[in-house]
Parts: structure tokens; sequence; C-alpha cells
């Protein structure tokens, strides 16, 4: 990856503003199609969605306990969960994609910018809608016999 110049200093000063910050790190993380994937497909077991979310935590916690965070910081984060928690190797840039995403949120977030986040909120609405009300089709099966056959 190539490096970026692009660090923030961790420091939120009011509580929206930290708020905020939490839920587009939480959207920027239910966003990231890779991390969706090993959820749906339970490849962290039953807990995988437990486990997005304590990803989404420890970034923002990234940003509590750290003078600077930089997005290499968070990709490496991203991936190491990845690959520990869901024995998934990322291998494109989504991650560092994310990562990159996260820092702006948290410079829009110091700056009481949330456009990226309602961005995110709104797309992470839109795509949720879509699967819950997607129509749900069963199927049941007749119970078929081969002993009927040989009575005859």
């Amino acid at each position: 990856m190539a490096s970026t110049q692009q660090s923030a200093k961790a420091q939120l000063i009011t509580e929206t503003q930290r708020a905020r910050f939490e839920l587009g790190v939480c959207m920027a993380v239910y966003n990231w199609e890779a991390l969706t994937v090993a959820v749906q497909s339970l490849w962290g077991g039953p807990d995988s969605a437990d486990k997005r979310d304590w990803l989404s935590g420890s970034i923002v916690e990234l940003f509590e306990t750290q003078t600077e965070v930089d997005s290499e910081d968070i990709e490496s984060r991203l991936l190491q969960v990845m690959e520990d928690e869901f024995d998934t190797a990322v291998e494109d840039d989504t991650a560092y994609n994310v990562a990159e995403q996260i820092v702006k949120i948290f410079t829009q977030c110091k700056d009481s910018d949330f456009t990226i986040v309602d961005a995110l909120y709104q797309r992470y609405l839109v795509k949720s809608s879509r699967s819950t009300s997607a129509p749900v089709q069963i199927v049941e099966q007749a119970e078929v016999s081969d002993d009927d056959d040989d009575d005859m």
C-alpha cells in the first residue's frame, strides 16, 4: 500500500462530534463489502455480527488512545481482524479505502461537518431496507416414498 500523509490527531471536542464519529465508523465498517460477506456467511462463527461491532469499537478506541492515527493503522486493524476472526485474507484495496474514509470522517467530525456520516447512514438504510423488504419464498417439498411403487 502506498503510504498516506493523512493522519488525525485523536481529539474530539463535543459529545455530538464523538457520537457522529462512532456512527461514521460503524457505517464505514458495515458498508465494507468484504466484511459484510464474512458476517453473512458466518465465517467468524455464530458471533460474526458481534465481531463486526467489536471491530467498529476497536477502531474508535484507536482514536481515543493514540495521539495520532493514520489510515495505515486502521487498515492494519481491519486486515488483522479479518484474518484472525474471520479466517479471511483481504487482498484488494478495500480495507485501505475504508481506512481512508474513516480518517476523513474523523477530520470532518472534528469540524462538526457530518456530510460523509450522513451519506453513509443513508446508504446503509437503503441497503438494509432492500434486504429486509425482499420477499421470502418458502418452498415445501412433498415426501416421496419408494415403498408405494413396490406395492403395485
